[in-house]
């Protein structure tokens, strides 16, 4: 199998993108990459191959392919699609997109969930639906070809429209009970919009119609931490920003970023920036 690297294809160091239309009139090998891809089919058919196993993808089928993971096609019949090649890092730079359950669904649980899931989660758009998705990689590929003043910045505009109308999309398409991604996605998201009020694993859980064990299980195999982690990292993210104005004390910062306890708040916090909460202010106020 032969993998492929970010610099192989062209992406460059501090740009997420590329993308590419490719008609396919053959076998494409089965391969890996270093970098995520987000594929559209905009007609025909083909077997597509992740990971040894085989599904049927048609004209509107979207679906991600992340790093590591093996994929090809075969038996390929008048197929094209668009590739848009990526770091899935600069998404997570945009709180917007992580209060979308269709997000959270497609982008991140959907892709190790699709096994379990027997392919029945992935993304399929009607015609309109294609065509409005068609209509933003085509925004996209003339920015990227013709690469005018700008551009970088375009591509990243009509790349966030493009995914947060694909999470929009999966979000409404999806029959919510069926959708074990989605429900999943709908816990993150309510972990994102919660994280300062007190919150268990037994509420992420129900959120998910999982029993905690199996929460915990799919959640840190996702985001590689557990979903309490998770929540601690949200709250010291913020009492960050809180560190910011001298008029609130520490004691303060804690209570506001959803610590009960000072002390608790010290050690984590000194867990992650290897400094106390003091010493962080103390540093932005030199800077």
């Amino acid at each position: 199998m032969t993998r492929l690297f970010a610099t192989d294809i062209g992406l460059e160091p501090g740009f997420t993108f590329r993308i590419q239309k490719c008609p396919l009139t053959h076998e494409y090998f089965v391969h890996s990459h270093d970098f995520s891809e987000l594929v559209v089919i905009l007609q025909g058919s083909a077997i597509h191959i992740i990971e040894g196993r085989e599904y049927s993808v048609t004209a509107g089928q979207v679906f991600l392919i992340h790093s590591g993971v093996s994929h090809g096609y075969k038996n390929v019949d008048g197929i094209e699609y668009i590739n848009v090649m990526f770091q899935p890092e600069q998404l997570l730079q945009l709180s917007e997109l992580r209060l979308l359950p269709g997000f959270q669904a497609l982008f991140y649980i959907e892709p190790f969930y699709r096994k379990e899931m027997n392919f029945k989660g992935m993304l399929t758009l009607n015609e309109a639906q294609l065509q409005e998705a068609t209509k933003l990689l085509d925004l996209i590929l003339t920015e990227y070809e013709l690469q005018p003043q700008g551009y970088r910045l375009m591509i990243r505009s009509y790349f966030t429209a493009l995914v947060g109308l694909l999470s929009r999309y999966y979000q409404i398409g999806s029959g919510h009970e069926d959708n074990k991604a989605l429900r999943i996605g709908e816990a993150v998201t309510y972990i994102e919009e919660h994280f300062l009020q007190p919150i268990t694993l037994q509420a992420m859980a129900d959120k998910a119609y999982l029993s905690t064990r199996q929460f915990q299980r799919v959640f840190t195999r996702n985001y590689h931490t557990t979903p309490m982690d998770y929540v601690i990292r949200k709250r010291l993210d913020y009492s960050c920003t809180l560190l910011r104005y001298p008029n609130l004390s520490i004691s303060q910062v804690a209570l506001e970023s959803g610590f009960r306890d000072q002390n608790y708040y010290a050690r984590q916090f000194r867990k992650v920036y290897n400094c106390t909460p003091s010493e962080y202010r103390e540093k932005l106020q030199d800077s």
